[in-house]
Order: structure tokens, then sequence, then C-alpha cells
């Protein structure tokens, strides 16, 4: 094993209060099934992170923790110096998280203008600024503007998440494969179109299947097997570790 590559659960974890987000130790599951055993993570202020492992390991559950939609069991979850990790979505997006699922994750017999007002709703009205940057980040959006989101090809429906997601203006924007039965053509695109929500400021917490192209763009990356931390270090780091690739990468 690499030791450059092996910063473990057991190397040294910064201060929570210097990361945007800070999970330490946290067990988390389903009723009583237990799926997160004592993970660690962080997440700076706009750093773009990326959660990999293979099937079942629990990188969507970590997602869905933090944003409440699990059942916790221990540990912390600290979001920008405050302790989110009993409070419930509704609550938290409106600490500044965003958070983009992998299925079922617009609103289809609703327009896209009406999916990105969604987005929007806890506010007393539309922000109509914020429209307009969704539509300038994602053109194809304002073209379809009034049709229903259920007619979109796969790609745009993942765009309309995203930028409904993106309505609040969040500090972080969580990102559940975003890539998922997407062409192969399209893959490239949705990488390119999360880097320049980055690169204007977002950080990003993405889970992905693609996880060499994901691990090649961010900025520091965990895997995750059975529930718990096995490796974190940068990603070219991971990339180039030669059991992070044998295990996790394909070779």
């Amino acid at each position: 094993m690499n030791q450059q590559a092996q910063r473990s659960a057991d190397a040294t974890l910064p201060d929570p209060a210097e990361s945007l987000l800070a999970v330490r130790d946290l067990d988390a599951g389903y009723g009583d099934l237990q799926v997160l055993d004592g993970v660690d993570m962080d997440v700076a202020d706009g750093e773009y992170v990326v959660i990999v492992g293979p099937n079942g390991a629990g990188k969507s559950t970590v997602m869905k923790s933090v944003f409440g939609l699990t059942t916790y069991m221990g540990g912390t979850v600290v979001f920008d110096g405050e302790d989110i990790s009993k409070r419930r979505p509704d609550e938290i997006i409106h600490e500044g998280i965003g958070y983009v699922p992998q299925n079922d994750n617009v609103f289809g017999s609703l327009t896209v203008r009406e999916n990105l007002e969604m987005g929007a709703y806890i506010l007393d009205e539309v922000p109509e600024d914020q429209i307009r940057t969704i539509y300038d980040r994602f053109p194809i959006l304002e073209e379809r503007s009034t049709q229903k989101a259920g007619t979109l090809s796969g790609g745009q429906q993942q765009m309309l998440a995203m930028g409904r997601a993106l309505m609040l203006d969040p500090d972080l924007l969580l990102l559940d494969e975003p890539s998922a039965g997407l062409a192969p053509d399209l893959v490239a695109e949705m990488f390119d179109r999360i880097d320049g929500i980055n690169d204007d400021g977002t950080a990003v917490l993405m889970v992905e299947q693609n996880a060499k192209e994901a691990l090649r763009r961010c900025d520091r990356g965990y895997v995750l097997v059975q529930g718990q931390n096995r490796y974190q270090d940068d990603g070219d780091v991971l990339l180039a570790d030669q059991q992070v690739r044998q295990d996790f990468l394909g070779g």
C-alpha cells in the first residue's frame, strides 16, 4: 500500500471549526440497519470533494446523512460551525446546503420554470436574478422553460435538478451520482458543468460512479468500503496509487 495515499481514519483531522462541513465518527443507517460506521469527512469552503468506492459502501448514505435523510446513530455533522446532526432536511436547507439525489430529482408534471421556482419555496418571492443566473449557466433550461420536466432528456433533467438546488445559492452542493444514466458523450459535459459551479465558489461534495474522471477533477477524494473510511487524499494522489487503482478503479 502506498503510504502517501493512505491518510486513513487514524490521520489527524482538522478542527471542525476550520471546515465548512466536518463529519466526525458518524454512525447512520435506515431504521435498525446501520450502514455507516465511524465515518470522518471534511469539505473546506469552496472545495471540491468526491466520494468513491464499491457498490454498497455507503457513499449515498453519507450524502443523505448530511442532509438529514437517514437514521442518526452517533457522531456529529457540523456545517459552518453549527451541529446539524439531528436536524431535518427542511431545517438543513436553511443553513446553506443544496442536495441533488440520484433518482426522482425533478417534478415531471411541472415545467422547467416551475421546477426552478420550487427550489426557492422557502423564500417569500422567487429571486428572478437567481433564475437568470441558472439560465446563464444552463442555457437549455431557458430554451425549455415552458416544457414539462418529465419530457426532458436525462442530461437535461440532471441540469434542471442542479439548477433547482442552486436556487438558494447554497454554500455546499451535494451531488449523488450526477452522471448516472447519461450517454457517454454527455458525461464530460456534466463534469464541466460541475467544475463551473465549483469554480464560482460553491463547495461540492459528490458521489460518483465514474471514479477516475471524478478524482481527476476534484481537490480531494475519499474511498469508502463497507461504511468506513478506507483512503483519503488529494484526487491525483489516489489516482496514482496502485492499490487504490487495482482495488477500486479497475486498474
